[in-house]
C-alpha cells in the first residue's frame, strides 16, 4: 500500500472510527479540529492535530483549502473525509490529487456525476435500473416544475439534487401547497449544499428504504456486500438500520445487488459506495434513487454480518491494492442492528438539544459495537449534525440481535444532555419492526400526534429522593450514615426523616418525606405512601458507582442512578429522566425559573443562526403563523406565533447568531 500518513477530514465518531483503523493497519494519523472541537476525543487519538479555524462549519471542516493546507503541513499522503461535510464534495477531492494526495473516495468525476440525483438517474436508467416516475430534467424555472407537478399529480416529494438526508425534501399532497413547498425546498437545499436544483418524484406513501453496500478497487473489480434496510426513519433521516433486510424476496434481493454492481462498474467506480432503492410494499416494485459515493453512517451492520472492515479497504483500495476476494468469499453471517443516538428530544418534533456531557457510560455486553466520539465533559453545541453515537448488536438472527441491541440502549448513560435512548428503544419494542414489517411511514402511525416521553410514576420520585438522600448523608455502609439523626447534616424534623420537593420538566412539584438510616427508609410523597413501597420498608439501600441498589418485598433491585448537585437521572429501561431533588427548606427559598420571554414573545429553542424573518414589526400575526427560521445543528426549524397579536417587534436579523432564549419576535396582543 502506497499511504503512510492519513489526515481525517472529519470530527466526533467517525473520525474516531477511521482512526482506529489506520493505527490497526500501522499507518499514522492526523485530525483536524475547529474551536468547538479542541478538547474532542479524536484530537486525543490520533497521532497528530492540526486547528482548522472556528467552530462554523464553513470556516472550518468545510474549508478544503484548509484541510489541504494541515495535510501538507503533516506531511499526509492520504485525506480521509468520512461522510458529511466534504465526502462528496467532488471539488475537494479534486483538489487533493492537484495537491499530490489521494483522495479515500471514488474519482472526482464520479462524485459530480452520482452526486447529482439528476445524473444519477440518466445513470442508473442506463444500467437497466427502475427509477421511481417523476421529472429530473434541467428546466428549474417555478412554472416549469409547477407543470410537471400537475402532469404527476399529487402525492409527490420534491427533493434536492444536490444531496439528501431529509434535507431539501417536502412531501406535496395538494397541488395548491406546490409553491410553498417549492420554496421551502429551494431554500434548504440552498442552505445545505449551495444548490437549489431540484427534482420530483412519484410519492410511495407505504415503502421501504433499502440500499446494497458496494466495493470496488482500481483494477476493475467490483462487489456487492449483500444490502441493509433502513425503514425506519424520522424526518427523512434514518434512526434504525439493519443487515440483511428482513422479509425480502430472493429474487428481489438478487435483482437490487446485481443491479448496484452493474450500475457501479459501468460508471468506473471504486472504494466503497452504496446504491438506495426504494420498495413499494404493496406491489413488490423497487426503484432506484440514489448512490452515495462515500462511506455510510450505517456501514458498521454491513461489517458485523460480513467481517469485513470496510474503513480498512476503503484505506487499501486508496492505496492501490486490489480485492483479494470474489464474490463468492462473502457471507452474510446471522444479522446486525445499529441505532443512533442522538442530542434531540423526540417529544419535541425530534428538536436538537445542547449541552456539556456530565457522565458518559457505554454498554458492556457481548456482540455488542459502540462507535462514539464521546466522553465526559464532551460539549454538544449546536455548530454540526446532532448524532452522538451508534449503538450495534450482532446475533446469529434478527430476533436475538434486536434484543440485544434493546438491552444495549437500555445501559446506554449519557447525561448533561438529552438523547432520544426512549424513542429508540420504543422502536425496537414496536410489533411491526418486531416482524420485520416495518416502512418508511411506522413513526408517523405509531404515534400521529408525535412521541411522547416515559411517564414520571411515584416509585420513580421515590428512586430519586433515596438516591439523593444517600449522596447528602454519605451512602449505606458508611459510618456516618450510621449515626442517622444524630447527625449535624441531618434536616430538620423528627429524627432520621428528611422532607424533599421532586420536580420533574413540566410535571407539578411533588413534596416527598423519607425516613430511616442504615439503609431501611420508608418514603412517602404528598401524604401518601409511594407506589411500589405499600406496607415494607426499602432495606439495605446503597448508591455507589452510579447504581441505586436496595431491597423490597425480598425482592433486590437497581437502578442507575445519578446524582449531580440539586439533579438526579434516573437512567430506566425506557431512557433517561431526569428530576430535580431539593430539600423542601432549600426549595421553599428558591424562586421559580423566570421563563426568557413573555407570553406573546417568541424565542430561540437553543442557540443557532437566523436563517429568515417572515415578519414585520407592525404586522397581524395569528397563532401558528411562521414568524421565523433558525438554523442549528444543520437543521431549519421554523418558529411560530404562540397566539393572535401584532408584531411588537423584531429583534433579530437573517445570518446573525443568537443564544437558546433568545427573544427573536416579540407579538402584542391585538387591540380589543
Amino acid at each position: 500500500m502506497n499511504i503512510a500518513k492519513v489526515l481525517v477530514a472529519n470530527r466526533g465518531e467517525i473520525a474516531v472510527r477511521i482512526i482506529r483503523a489506520c493505527h490497526h493497519l500501522g499507518l499514522g494519523s492526523v485530525a483536524v479540529y475547529s474551536d468547538a472541537d479542541r478538547g474532542a476525543p479524536h484530537v486525543g487519538m490520533a497521532d497528530e492535530a492540526f486547528h482548522i479555524g472556528p467552530s462554523e462549519a464553513r470556516m472550518s471542516y468545510l474549508d478544503g483549502a484548509r484541510i489541504i493546507d494541515a495535510a501538507r503541513r503533516a506531511g499526509a499522503d492520504a485525506v480521509h473525509p468520512g461522510y458529511g461535510f466534504l465526502a462528496e464534495n467532488a471539488e475537494f477531492a479534486r483538489a487533493c490529487a492537484d495537491a499530490g494526495l489521494a483522495f479515500v473516495g471514488p474519482a472526482p468525476e464520479v462524485i459530480a456525476r452520482m452526486g447529482s440525483k439528476i445524473a444519477a438517474k440518466a445513470a442508473a436508467v442506463a444500467a437497466g435500473l427502475p427509477v421511481v416516475p417523476g421529472y429530473a430534467g434541467d428546466g428549474q424555472d417555478d412554472a416549469r416544475l409547477a407543470a410537471e407537478a400537475a402532469r404527476l399529480g399529487p402525492p409527490l416529494l420534491i427533493k434536492a439534487s444536490a444531496g439528501g438526508g431529509g434535507r431539501g425534501m417536502r412531501r406535496v399532497l395538494d397541488l395548491a401547497q406546490f409553491p410553498t413547498e417549492l420554496a421551502a425546498a429551494r431554500r434548504e437545499a440552498e442552505a445545505a449544499f449551495g444548490d437549489g436544483a431540484v427534482l420530483l418524484e412519484r410519492l410511495i406513501e407505504t415503502s421501504r428504504h433499502v440500499e446494497v453496500q458496494v466495493l470496488g478497487d482500481r483494477h476493475g473489480r467490483v462487489l456487492h456486500l449483500f444490502e441493509r434496510d433502513c425503514s425506519l426513519q424520522r424526518l427523512h433521516q434514518k434512526v434504525i438500520e439493519e443487515a440483511p433486510a428482513p422479509n425480502l424476496e430472493d429474487a428481489t434481493r438478487r435483482a437490487m445487488t446485481d443491479g448496484a454492481v452493474t450500475l457501479a462498474r459501468d460508471i468506473g467506480y471504486d472504494n466503497a459506495g452504496t446504491v438506495e432503492y426504494i420498495l413499494d410494499t404493496r406491489t413488490g416494485e423497487f426503484f432506484f434513487l440514489e448512490m452515495n459515493t462515500r462511506l455510510q453512517v450505517e456501514h458498521p451492520v454491513t461489517e458485523m454480518v460480513t467481517g469485513l472492515d470496510l474503513v480498512e479497504w476503503q484505506l487499501r483500495v486508496a492505496g492501490g491494492e486490489a480485492l483479494p476476494f470474489t464474490q463468492a468469499d462473502i457471507r452474510c453471517d446471522g444479522w446486525a442492528v445499529e441505532a443512533r443516538v442522538a442530542a434531540e428530544d423526540p417529544a419535541d418534533g425530534y428538536r436538537p438539544r445542547t449541552g456539556t456531557v456530565t457522565a458518559y457510560r457505554e454498554p458492556v455486553q457481548g456482540a455488542v459495537r459502540v462507535d462514539s466520539g464521546l466522553r465526559a465533559g464532551s460539549v454538544v453545541g449546536p455548530h454540526y449534525d446532532s448524532m452522538l453515537a451508534k449503538v450495534i448488536a450482532h446475533g446469529r438472527d434478527r430476533l436475538s440481535a434486536v434484543r440485544s441491541l434493546r438491552r444495549a440502549l437500555a445501559q446506554v448513560r449519557i447525561q448533561g444532555v438529552g438523547t432520544n435512548t426512549a424513542f429508540l428503544c420504543d422502536l425496537l419494542d414496536d410489533d411491526l419492526f418486531r416482524r420485520g414489517r416495518h416502512h418508511t411511514g411506522l413513526l408517523a402511525a405509531r404515534w400521529p400526534d408525535g412521541w411522547t416521553a416515559t411517564e414520571l410514576t411515584d416509585r420513580h420520585r421515590a428512586e430519586a429522593v433515596v438516591a439523593m438522600h444517600l449522596s447528602r448523608t454519605g451512602g449505606a455502609g458508611s459510618p456516618w450514615t450510621a449515626l442517622g439523626a444524630w447527625r449535624a447534616t441531618e434536616a430538620a424534623g423528627r429524627p432520621g426523616a428528611a422532607t424533599y420537593h421532586v420536580r420533574a420538566g413540566d410535571v407539578p412539584a411533588a413534596a416527598a418525606r423519607i425516613a430511616g438510616r442504615g439503609g431501611a427508609f420508608a418514603v412517602a410523597l404528598d401524604g401518601g405512601t409511594a407506589v411500589g413501597f405499600t406496607d415494607a420498608r426499602l432495606a439495605d439501600a446503597r448508591l455507589a458507582d452510579g447504581s441505586l441498589d436496595y431491597e423490597l418485598d425480598g425482592r433486590r433491585h437497581s437502578v442507575f442512578a445519578e446524582v449531580r448537585g440539586s439533579q438526579v437521572t434516573l437512567h430506566t429501561a425506557g431512557g433517561a429522566l431526569v428530576l430535580d431533588v431539593l430539600l423542601i427548606e432549600q426549595a421553599l427559598l428558591a424562586a421559580p425559573r423566570a421563563a426568557t420571554g413573555g407570553a406573546g414573545d417568541v424565542t430561540a429553542p437553543m442557540p443557532g443562526k437566523v436563517a429568515q424573518v417572515l415578519v414585520a414589526a407592525g404586522q397581524a400575526v395569528t397563532a401558528g403563523q411562521p414568524v421565523a427560521v433558525i438554523e442549528a445543528m444543520k437543521l431549519l426549524q421554523t418558529l411560530a406565533a404562540p397566539r393572535d397579536g401584532v408584531v411588537g417587534a423584531v429583534r433579530c436579523a437573517p445570518g446573525e447568531a443568537v443564544e437558546g432564549g433568545a427573544v427573536l419576535v416579540a407579538i402584542d396582543a391585538p387591540e380589543t
